[in-house]
């Protein structure tokens, strides 16, 4: 179990966490792309080492590291493969949902077995709909939305039905926090959180969907079909379930964000090095002027990137709204995951376009970081939202 204080400072578990990265994660990442099969054996690994919701405060049993902290975790997993941190991940929003606006029997019901070092939990965050996304995402100001996920209030609790697609671990996590309308459905105000576990009665798992990148992630639907869940399985008030999501989604968005850092300084450590060794016309093509200004504008990005980040998780530790700097970090290392990884790829030449390097694989998984907890597009109206209210 990997504890803050252990460790001294958050290098050390820093370096367990790359470790793990380099010894685990990018041979099963490599391996889940070609096959296209989730690599569950290192997502529980992960889980064994405390880095799978090392959120969890110390007081349920979990490292209780703080955001900044977190952060460098994600990116040392992004480093790895990104499609499989993002699987590890999921269970981080999932405890953030619960720290957030869970009573304290759902906190001591669920906070420990998300970070269990012996039969660790998966989480699932459950919002898209198959007829609407982003925008369920943000705070929309005068746009028609409709929640088509109903939950009706029963003498026993609630009754759920409806469709959730495009959703991480959708259909194979052990808690899932699920949005549905238990008001309007076309108002926020009459929307609602639910936590729902695995082989809940009612619950069924779609089909896993098959995506271009991200391929070390499952990514599945979930049908709802007359799914009864007691009183308590309610998170937070009636009614709350979109501030919550607006909530979680700042520390969604600073992880996933880490996680795109990771998988571009992969990217640009992996062209820094082939171009040393790579010769053309007798000397390194490092030392030709267009590669190394491509490597230093990677380089410069990235560390800018990683600085987006961090005052992102130093907003969330301060307990400070974190809307404006964790969307400004989420569009920026996204971006930037996307540019490293082609113009590494660019400077591989032929061979980057081969399967025989990681590059193409790293651009497809970079490209679906644009689109993760709101897209790019999404993450703007956000940052314009924001210097409207004067922030």
């Amino acid at each position: 179990m990997i504890r803050e204080e252990d460790n001294g400072d958050t290098l050390a578990l820093q370096e367990v966490a790359h470790e793990f990265a380099e010894r685990t994660l990018r041979t099963a990442g490599e391996q889940a792309d070609a096959t296209g099969e989730t690599p569950w054996p290192a997502v529980r690994a992960a889980g064994e080492l405390g880095l799978s919701a090392p959120n969890v405060p110390e007081e349920f049993d979990g490292p209780g590291i703080r955001a900044t902290a977190v952060a460098t975790v994600m990116e040392e997993l992004g480093w790895g493969n990104f499609g499989v941190a993002a699987t590890i991940g999921s269970a981080s929003i999932v405890a953030a949902a619960l720290l957030i606006a869970g009573t304290e029997e759902q906190r001591q019901r669920y906070l420990h077995r998300l970070c269990s070092t012996e039969e660790p939990w998966v989480g699932a965050l459950a919002l898209t709909e198959p007829e609407s996304g982003s925008e369920l995402e943000i705070a929309l100001k005068d746009q028609p939305q409709r929640l088509a996920t109903r939950a009706e209030r029963t003498p026993e609790g609630y009754r759920l039905r409806g469709a959730k697609r495009f959703i991480t671990n959708g259909g194979m996590a052990d808690l899932t926090v699920l949005l549905a309308a238990t008001g309007s459905q076309e108002e926020p105000a009459g929307w609602s959180l639910f936590l729902i576990e695995k082989g809940t009665r009612g619950l069924r798992a779609g089909r896993q969907i098959p995506t271009m990148g991200l391929r070390g992630s499952y990514t599945g639907e979930l049908y709802l079909e007359d799914c009864l869940l007691p009183e308590n399985a309610l998170l937070g008030p009636e009614g709350s379930g979109l501030q919550i999501v607006l909530d979680v989604l700042q520390v969604a968005r600073t992880m996933i964000a880490s996680a795109a850092v990771g998988l571009a300084r992969a990217a640009y450590e992996t062209a820094l090095a082939y171009s040393e060794s790579r010769k053309q016309f007798g000397r390194p093509i490092l030392e030709h002027e267009f590669v190394a200004g491509r490597l230093a504008r990677m380089r410069l990005d990235i560390d800018a990137a990683r600085l987006l980040v961090q005052r992102a998780a130093r907003d969330l530790d301060a307990g400070r709204d974190a809307t404006l700097s964790a969307a400004e970090a989420k569009l920026f290392a996204s971006e930037t995951a996307v540019r490293t990884t082609q113009d590494a790829l660019h400077i591989h030449g032929g061979y980057g376009f081969t399967r025989d390097f990681p590059m193409e694989m790293w651009v497809r998984d970079a490209i679906v970081s644009q689109i993760f907890f709101g897209t790019s597009e999404v993450q703007l109206l956000e940052i314009a939202q924001q210097m409207a209210k004067g922030v």
